[in-house]
C-alpha cells in the first residue's frame, strides 16, 4: 500500500488524562480527508479505565469513510497499561495472541492491516514473541509483521522468522542514534516508522535554526525539521501525533518542502550543537 511520508500517531489523543474525544475523532477524519493514509495506534495507548482507548477513537473515525480501504491501521500488542504510570511488557505468545484478539475487536476488522510487538519483553526469549506475531499472520489475523524498538539484531533475528513489513524506532533530527536500524531497512526495503520524529527538537535546533530556515520558505518549524528527517531515507515514514488539526495539517505539508542540502547541513550541524550542550 502506498502510505505516504507522513502517518498519525494517535497516542497523544487517549494518554492525557484530559482529553476531548470527539475533537479527537474529527481531528482522525481531516487527518484522513487531507491525505494521511497510515495511522498508527497500540493497545497501551489507553486510558486507565478503557480496555483500548486509542483503537476505538480510531474504529470511530473511520466508520463510514469512503477512503477507509485505502487507509492502512497499524497496532501494537505486548504493551500494556496497568495503572496511571504504569505500562509493563509482556511479550509471551499467549499475550500476543490475547492483545491481537482485544484490538481485532476494538478496531472492528477481521484482519488487522499492520501488527508490530510493540517492544521486546527481556523476559520472554525475543524468537518466541516473533514466532506468536507469525502464528497470528498465518492464521489470518494479521496481513503485515512489524517490529518496534529493536536494535540490529533483533532485526535480524526476526526476519528469520517471518518477512517483516516495518521497523517502527526513535528517529530524529536532535537523536539519530539509531542510524543503523534505519540503515539496514533502507537496504532491506523495509519500512522504518519514525515515532517522536519532533522529540527533543524543541531544545535549541527548533527553536532556533530550524525556524529560521522555516522563515526563508514560509513554513513552520516543525515542517523544516520533519524535511530532514525524510530526506534521510526514502524508506523513513514520520509518525506525527497530533491533538488539533491545524497541527496535522501543517506536518502532511512537509514532504513539498523543498529543503536545500545546505540548509539540511545547517540543521544537522545545529543538531549536534544541541547534543554536545549540557
Amino acid at each position: 500500500m502506498a502510505v505516504g511520508a507522513v502517518a498519525f500517531g494517535a497516542a497523544s489523543l487517549s494518554l492525557p488524562d484530559e482529553r476531548d474525544d470527539e475533537a479527537a475523532v474529527q481531528t482522525i477524519r481531516a487527518a484522513v480527508d487531507a491525505g494521511v493514509r497510515l495511522i498508527d495506534t497500540a493497545l497501551a495507548y489507553t486510558t486507565v479505565q478503557d480496555e483500548s482507548h486509542s483503537e476505538a477513537l480510531v474504529r470511530k473515525a473511520l466508520q463510514g469513510s469512503a477512503l477507509r480501504e485505502e487507509v492502512l491501521v497499524a497496532t501494537k500488542g505486548g504493551h500494556f497499561r496497568a495503572g496511571p504510570a504504569s505500562f509493563p511488557f509482556d511479550g509471551r505468545p499467549e499475550t500476543l495472541h490475547r492483545h491481537c484478539e482485544i484490538s481485532l475487536r476494538t478496531l472492528g476488522v477481521e484482519r488487522i492491516d499492520l501488527y508490530h510487538l510493540h517492544h521486546p519483553d527481556p523476559q520472554v526469549p525475543f524468537a518466541e514473541s516473533v514466532g506468536a506475531l507469525r502464528e497470528l499472520r498465518d492464521a489470518g489475523k494479521i496481513a503485515r509483521v512489524g517490529i518496534s524498538n529493536v536494535d540490529v539484531d533483533q532485526l535480524e533475528a526476526a526476519r528469520a522468522i517471518v518477512d517483516i513489513a516495518s521497523v517502527q524506532n526513535h528517529f530524529s533530527l536532535y537523536d539519530d542514534t539509531d542510524r543503523p536500524v534505519l540503515d539496514r531497512c533502507t537496504a532491506l526495503g523495509i519500512a522504518y516508522l519514525a515515532y517522536s520524529p519532533l522529540k527533543g527538537s524543541k531544545k535549541d535546533v527548533l527553536a532556533g535554526v530550524a525556524t529560521e530556515i522555516g522563515r526563508r520558505h514560509g513554513v513552520s518549524a516543525a515542517q523544516v525539521v520533519l524535511r530532514w528527517n525524510l530526506r534521510q531515507s526514502d524508506r523513513l515514514i514520520c509518525i506525527v501525533g497530533a491533538t488539533r488539526q491545524r497541527t496535522i495539517l501543517d506536518s502532511l505539508r512537509a514532504p513539498q518542502l523543498a529543503l536545500t542540502d545546505d540548509e539540511a547541513a545547517e540543521l544537522t550541524a545545529g543538531a549536534r550543537m544541541s547534543r554536545s550542550d549540557p
